[in-house]
């Protein structure tokens, strides 16, 4: 999945601002650095979009349906 550097820039905004006062230099100097890391973290994970989450379940309950209509002809051959 492509990472939206809009969300990421988001991301880190939010943790910046979770940060005490007192890191304010790793605030200034670690933005890019977190965002390497985030966005590191992010590919590990093999996320989907939300686009591909939902043809893959529209493919699955095809796919279910396809089975179901499959079972009920075997069953109605074993009987003849």
């Amino acid at each position: 999945m492509k990472i939206d550097p809009k969300h990421l820039d988001e991301t880190v905004a939010k943790i910046k601002q979770l940060l005490p006062d007192n890191v304010v230099e790793l605030k200034n100097t670690g933005e890019e650095k977190l965002k390497l890391a985030l966005e590191g973290l992010l590919q590990k994970l093999e996320m989907v979009s939300r686009e591909e989450y939902e043809i893959q379940t529209e493919v699955l309950q095809r796919t279910r349906q396809r089975l179901e209509q499959l079972e009920q002809r075997i069953e109605l051959l074993e009987k003849k």
